[in-house]
């Protein structure tokens, strides 16, 4: 993964801000998280097709100072028992961790990345043009309903909407948001599987209410795609900053 860009010193070492560090945080949270997703998702279908109760269930973490943790194996067999009970189409307790902490995750740290004036809020906002907003809208949704979720269905609190709902109104814009992207038009250097290809989004914020099941505003393919989007975007970030730099290298390379 590239670094971030920072300036030359008088001694020619390369210094950095505290705001490129943690913009530099939140995009690696961003890659990691839908890392995460992607190997959660594997051992998710893994411990659905094979049984793995009759191996050992022995997990011990150690660490300085003879210090010592030992994990329950008993309730590693519950988890192992649930998983293989579970349909291969249903969502297993490991799958539902999985996938909600990854969706918060990769969200959340969007959100903080965005918050900073810097290369890649421009980057953000020249790539999504008029729907930049929106897209803000839609990851501090996620975000809101994900961190702040205590029902074992994930419905909505007022606090999850509301403030996102008044920014909107501040800002005179319509608060039925959509969001489009397609690939092949906005990023045609990845290669998206085919020219239709597109992320699609709407939130009527106006319309949502205390309770409200949070998959009947977003679906879990929607959910995905989101990640997957925030993914994209970061990566493709890295490698402009890395082509930048890279050109700027051989720019005072040809001066000396």
């Amino acid at each position: 993964m590239c670094g971030f860009s920072g300036y030359e010193s008088a001694f020619g070492a390369t210094l950095v801000s505290d705001t490129d560090v943690l913009l530099d945080d939140a995009l690696l949270l961003v890659e990691q998280n839908f890392y995460f997703l992607h190997m959660g998702e594997f051992l998710g279908k893994l411990t659905k097709t094979e049984d793995l109760s009759d191996r050992s269930l022995f997990v011990v973490k150690k660490y300085d100072n003879d210090q010592a943790y030992y994990f329950n194996a008993e309730l590693i067999h519950e988890l192992l028992v649930n998983a293989r009970e579970t349909q291969n189409e249903a969502i297993s307790l490991f799958e539902y961790f999985v996938e909600f902490n990854a969706f918060r995750g990769i969200c959340m740290a969007m959100v903080e990345s965005l918050r900073f004036e810097s290369p890649f809020k421009v980057f953000m906002q020249r790539l999504c043009g008029e729907q930049y907003e929106n897209f803000v809208d839609i990851l501090s949704f996620v975000r809101n309903v994900l961190s702040h979720n205590i029902h074992s269905e994930i419905r909505l609190s007022e606090k999850d909407y509301d403030g996102t709902l008044k920014r909107i109104r501040r800002m005179g814009r319509n608060p039925n948001i959509a969001f489009a992207f397609q690939y092949a038009l906005r990023l045609p250097e990845l290669g998206a599987p085919n020219d239709a290809y597109t992320f699609t989004c709407q939130i009527d914020f106006e319309s949502l209410e205390e309770g409200m099941p949070f998959l009947e505003i977003l679906s879990m393919w929607e959910l995905l795609m989101l990640s997957e989007l925030c993914f994209n975007l970061v990566m493709t970030y890295r490698k402009k900053e890395e082509k930048e730099l890279q050109e700027e290298a051989m720019g005072d390379d040809s001066l000396r």
